[in-house]
């Protein structure tokens, strides 16, 4: 309420003072020139026509730096001048007024805005970095209304600038050389006629970097590569590798150093590389270049392992993507030489062991591929070479075969009239030479054999000479029982044969296999005494009978080449069966009957006939049969009938007994 009271009283105030004081024409507005140039000699001048008595006081506003216009003189009276002493784009606008000072007039000051000198917005990129081929834009900002005109240095024509032009500034950098090109120029704001300062631009063109052609490189896969690149100096080298497969990243910057892997076929790969140039932060690539690296590779395919035997031949034919085949040999034991190139063929060769080789196949023309197999050569079968035999009819013949370990012999006889089978196996022929009327001579041939491998086959000869016409004879050969000690007689032999020197002897022995290493009786006839203490019962003896030189102690030189042997019968001797009365009765009743016990002695079944007598006259008889070595049979009077005499004594007998093998009357 104060306030407005107040203000009231100052409106009363000056209408009251208005009224009173005589009132001065209007003042007129400033007059001169809109715009503040820079740069010119003469500075502008500024009015108020018809101003003389307003006394006027000008003062000046600049934003935002007030010291960058004055004025020339004093800032009093009619006229001023205005002078402008900073550099362009140190204002942005300038307000001109003019205050009257004498109270006639208006006390309000007459204004004008003038326009500072053409400038550039402080955002100007005055200086650039570019590569060669880069357009280059140099889009000039000011106030609203400004021109731009340009010119280029002879160093900005260089780099591709037009020597002169308005608007925007835009050409194609150039640089057509290997290091860094500078070039520049100025540019110049106008507004109407009034010239801003000209500041510069400048531009600085790197080098597009030139990379020169690798050439293409093809190795095999397992080998090192090295590729170096050359260029414009100072630039650097990155790379793409469309194909993993030859080792290589699918990316990567200079120079390409590793060592490739083995490839089992060609690999190739296009290598792109890009040249690269950097200066002050600025990176200009070159053009790309492309080239190959190729991975040879070459593969065998893996040969089966064999096993074989001494002198088998072995032939291998190796195959795969190799333009040829290289190979080695770890053991030339086996017939292979230690190396050697293409396919396999030789015979094996054997030795007493087992011999084994691994083979390692290497393609060409790159061999990194290689494959390995064994050649395994079982053991050589051999047989030592036996000598030549020559003997005697009726002698034996023994020939040891030996050889390699672990060796089954075979033979075969060209002639069985010596009495050798056709064939036959073992480390032993044996065999007793026939009696032969006329000599008669085998050729024996033996194959070793050693697991599945046959050795060479040896031969050899066995003769059988017909030495003397020493001959035993023939016994009967039936075979004979001989029940308890007797005398057991033998027929003569047939058909024997002495020397004027030889003796023919009988033996009787207890080893079918060794008859005259078992002799039991030696006798000049074939009566032989079977005898308890020096032979046993049950017991199987045998008879044979020889013919010989006779040696000083009465025997038959059996190592004579004329000693002749037949072999008679097989003869079982028995012990003789007995048969007693166990507790015989002494008395029987009549009508009455009385148990009678047998004891036996000898081999079950027992047979036996048993019989009762009185006065001579026989009353009763039986058979009877026992499988064990007691038997009780009931005796009864009645079965004697009516001719029994009461009284008298009953004679009670065995008249036929044997056991299993013999009897009483043997």
């Amino acid at each position: 309420m104060n306030i407005r009271l107040h203000a009231s009283c100052i409106f009363l105030f000056f209408i009251v003072w208005s009224t009173l004081t005589a009132q001065c024409p209007p003042l007129g507005p400033i007059v001169g020139p809109p715009q503040l140039c820079g740069n010119v000699p003469n500075p502008n001048t500024y009015s108020i026509p018809n101003s003389t008595d307003a006394a006027l006081i000008w003062t000046i506003t600049v934003d935002p730096n007030p010291n960058s216009v004055q004025f020339v003189g004093p800032p009093t009276g009619q006229t001023v001048t205005l002078q402008w002493w900073g550099p362009a784009g140190w204002a942005d606008l300038i307000q001109l007024c003019a205050t009257p000072n004498n109270p006639c007039y208006d006390p309000t000051p007459i204004c004008m805005d003038i326009i500072p000198p053409p400038h550039l917005d402080i955002d100007f990129p005055d200086h650039q970095i570019v590569c060669e081929g880069d357009e280059v834009v140099f889009e000039w900002q000011g106030p609203q209304g400004q021109t731009y005109t340009w010119t280029s240095l002879a160093n900005g024509m260089a780099v591709g600038a037009p020597a002169s032009g308005s608007g925007d500034l835009i050409f194609t950098a150039q640089n057509p050389f290997d290091t860094p090109l500078y070039g520049g120029g100025h540019v110049t704001a106008w507004m109407g006629g009034c010239r801003g300062t000209s500041p510069a631009w400048s531009v600085l063109v790197n080098p597009k970097p030139k990379i020169n052609q690798p050439p293409n490189i093809a190795v095999c896969g397992g080998t090192p590569v090295s590729v170096t690149f050359s260029g414009t100096p100072a630039a650097t080298f990155s790379w793409t590798n469309d194909n993993l497969a030859i080792g290589l990243p699918a990316s990567g910057s200079g120079h390409i150093n590793y060592t490739s892997p083995k490839v089992p076929a060609p690999q190739t790969a296009t290598i792109t590389v890009t040249p690269q140039y950097t200066n002050q932060g600025v990176t200009c690539p070159g053009d790309p270049v492309t080239f190959q690296i190729t991975l040879n590779g070459s593969v065998v395919d893996a040969p089966p392992n064999i096993t074989v035997c001494p002198g088998d031949p072995v032939s291998i034919a190796f195959s795969g993507t190799g333009n040829s085949y290289t190979w080695t040999n770890s053991n030339p034991a086996v017939g292979l030489p230690a190396n050697g190139s293409g396919d396999l063929s030789f015979s094996a060769q054997g030795a007493p062991l087992q011999q084994m080789a691994t083979i390692t196949v290497m393609p060409q023309p790159c061999p990194f591929a290689s494959q390995t197999f064994n050649i395994t050569v079982l053991p050589a079968a051999f047989v030592n070479q036996p000598d030549n035999v020559t003997v005697c009819g009726g002698q034996p013949v023994a020939v040891f075969l030996n050889g390699s370990l672990a060796t089954t012999f075979n033979w075969t006889n060209s002639n069985p009239a010596i009495g050798l089978p056709a064939s036959g196996s073992g480390s032993l022929i044996a065999f007793t030479a026939p009696n032969l009327p006329a000599t008669q001579t085998a050729t024996v041939t033996v194959t070793p054999m050693r697991g599945a491998c046959t050795g060479e086959p040896v031969t050899f000869q066995i003769t059988v000479q017909k030495c003397c016409a020493t001959d035993a004879g023939t016994l009967d050969t039936a075979a004979v029982a001989v029940c308890g000690p007797k005398m057991v007689a033998l027929a003569l032999p047939g058909n024997h044969h002495l020397e004027p020197n030889d003796t023919i002897r009988f033996i009787l022995y207890s080893n079918p296999a060794n008859p005259l290493g078992s002799i039991v009786q030696y006798s000049d006839t074939l009566f032989f005494p079977f005898l308890p203490g020096t032979m046993h019962f049950d017991s199987i003896y045998y008879v044979a009978v020889i013919a010989g030189p006779l040696l000083p102690n009465d025997s038959i030189n059996a190592a004579a080449a004329c000693f002749s042997m037949f072999k008679g019968p097989k003869i079982t001797w028995r012990q003789k069966p007995s048969i007693t009365v166990g507790s015989p009765p002494e008395a029987v009743c009549r009508d009455g009957c009385v148990d009678v016990q047998f004891d036996f002695t000898g081999t079950p079944p027992f047979q036996f006939t048993w019989l009762v007598a009185q006065n001579g006259q026989i009353l009763f008889s039986k058979n009877e049969t026992s499988a064990s070595f007691q038997m009780l049979v009931t005796l009864c009077t009645a079965d004697f009938g009516s001719s029994l005499d009461v009284g008298s004594s009953l004679n009670f007998q065995v008249n036929f007994f044997q056991d299993k093998f013999c009897g009483c009357g043997d």
